[in-house]
């Protein structure tokens, strides 16, 4: 595990990433709504996690996130 992975994540990130798993989607605009935050807000929080996380792409934060233990397996989504 990196350095990064090995941080914990902001509290706002959590709530993304749960909120990908809730609502089986990662598309901008639904998550923007679901959590009453502007899309340009949960395209860079997206970004940061993504960095942090040392992967490419929304999913592949979603299982970094699920394998590393940072966010609940019980709301896993098919990835």
């Amino acid at each position: 595990m990196s350095k990064r992975q090995s941080g914990r994540l902001s509290p706002s990130f959590y709530t993304l990433l749960e909120a990908s798993l809730e609502k089986k989607t990662t598309n901008t605009k639904i998550l923007a709504q679901h959590l009453n935050r502007s899309p340009a807000t949960v395209r860079t929080q997206y970004q940061r996690v993504m960095e942090r996380l040392g992967v490419h792409c929304r999913y592949e934060a979603l299982r970094a996130a699920e394998e590393s233990g940072l966010i609940r397996k019980n709301k896993r989504i098919s990835l």
